[in-house]
């Protein structure tokens, strides 16, 4: 057995002495035990990792490396005028931010994405905005199959960025592409550094993971509401968030009360669009067979 290998079923037996421990609420062993299983989760990430000699190579063995890769995988949302606009879906080694006015229904339209992958793939719905009830309550809305509820892993404890991170690229590491976060505002990074720097940090870090490991990460956002005032179109805690983004989602309020999506980054195709929103998100997909770029008349930051 592999030294990953043993790692892992120690960890596997670290959790179950965590369950134990928690519901004897002995803090003093949790912390020992949860210090333990993050070294060896550390422990096993530095055994994925590769180290090269040099990381420059010419153009022709970039070609070559990139011709040997499969087609970049994209994954349908399941939102048909979504995926219409995305020619598919969500293209893999992306960083997609998800922002909204309040009330605009951003957490819906985002677990509808997230159920509806699990349809037909394994993902991780990281969930610090709710507790695990509420959790369970949203999702027996939208998990109709049984495979989804084996295809959805739930990770609610994992908040510092760095700790997330690794689980991450652990998980990446066996297989699963994609990744939900809820959301960007109950991420924690320790340090002295002043709020906006470590906003633009956490985005750095995950653009880094996305690209690195050849997944899609999906973070909730906030909107800047005082931006918005002015039709422009921003993320809160600015810092280099926009940057670091390969995809920039938005979802405002419109007159009628119907609800519009805006895209005003897209990376994967070079174009930006806005759609109207079905009421029902999860309505039936179908093929895509012509786009029409729109232009957006509001302002971008």
């Amino acid at each position: 057995m592999s030294k990953i290998e043993l790692l892992k079923q120690e960890n596997e037996r670290l959790l179950n002495q965590l369950n134990m421990a928690e519901r004897n609420n002995d803090f003093d062993t949790i912390y020992k035990l949860k210090k333990q299983y993050y070294s060896n989760k550390l422990s096993m990430l530095e055994l994925l990792t590769v180290k090269n000699e040099t990381f420059t190579i010419s153009a022709r063995e970039l070609k070559r490396k990139t011709d040997a890769k499969p087609h970049a995988i994209r994954y349908e949302t399941g939102i048909s005028v979504l995926d219409e606009k995305l020619k598919g879906g969500f293209e893999v080694g992306s960083l997609i931010q998800l922002a909204g006015q309040s009330f605009a229904g951003k957490t819906t339209l985002f677990l509808s994405i997230v159920a509806n992958i699990a349809k037909y793939s394994k993902a991780m719905f990281a969930s610090f905005e709710m507790g695990d009830r509420r959790i369970v309550k949203r999702l027996q809305e939208l998990l109709t199959e049984e495979k989804q509820w084996d295809n959805l892993l739930i990770n609610s404890e994992t908040r510092d960025i760095n700790d997330l991170v690794m689980e991450i690229t652990l998980l990446a590491n066996e297989g699963i592409k994609f990744f939900a976060i809820d959301s960007r505002m109950k991420l924690k990074m320790s340090g002295s550094d002043a709020e906006y720097q470590k906003i633009s940090l956490m985005s750095s870090r995950l653009s880094e993971c996305a690209i690195k490991n050849d997944i899609i990460i999906l973070l909730v956002n906030q909107i800047s509401e005082e931006d918005l005032k002015n039709r422009r179109l921003s993320l809160k805690g600015s810092g280099d968030q926009l940057y670091d983004s390969d995809m920039a989602l938005f979802i405002l309020i419109k007159d009628d009360e119907s609800r519009e999506l805006i895209c005003t980054k897209n990376r994967q195709d070079e174009f930006t669009f806005k759609v109207d929103l079905p009421k029902n998100y999860n309505q039936k997909r179908y093929v895509v067979t012509e786009y029409v770029e729109e232009k957006i008349e509001m302002s971008v930051l």
